[in-house]
């Protein structure tokens, strides 16, 4: 009796499975490979520098300082102005006035600007270059003192 000789496909199955399994692995380590996103933070660092900021904003408000930030919203950015002013509610100078542009979610995105004298206050144009969300940190320096105030935006 001759036997037959059959082709089973189910080692063919496995295998195409297999292979598209490591297919998509690959796939997947590629593209997380070509965007990082810096989201991950050092706790140790982070909480310094959050001391830092509570000291200084302590300090201050010791000093009867407060830092005022007005943002208009443009189709590819935003303009700010910043005011540092006294107890009184008049207008100081700082030594340095910068705003800083972050990118909670999405690394690679933050920046720094300095802001031009302009009136009463200090101003500047930010780009920012995609939709979503943004937060604006502008920092008055004066007599080695530091105020920051924080503004969340959201650009459609």
């Amino acid at each position: 009796m001759p036997t037959e000789s059959r082709l089973e496909p189910w080692p063919f199955v496995l295998m195409a499975m297999l292979a598209a399994m490591i297919g998509a692995g690959t796939a997947f380590y590629r593209i997380a490979d070509h965007h990082r996103d810096a989201v991950i933070a050092d706790a140790y660092q982070a909480s310094l520098h959050y001391n830092e900021v509570v000291r200084a904003a302590e300090r201050a408000r010791a000093l009867g300082w407060r830092l005022e930030l007005d943002t208009e919203l443009h189709a590819d950015g935003a303009r700010a102005i910043a005011t540092l002013r006294d107890a009184k509610g008049a207008a100081l100078s700082a030594e340095r006035m910068t705003l800083r542009r972050e990118r909670p979610a999405e690394g690679g995105y933050d920046q720094e600007f300095a802001l031009v004298r302009s009136g009463e206050g200090y101003a500047g144009q930010v780009a920012l270059p995609r939709h979503g969300r943004w937060q604006l940190v502008a920092r008055a320096e004066r007599e080695g003192e530091r105020i920051e105030r924080r503004v969340a935006l959201w650009l459609p």
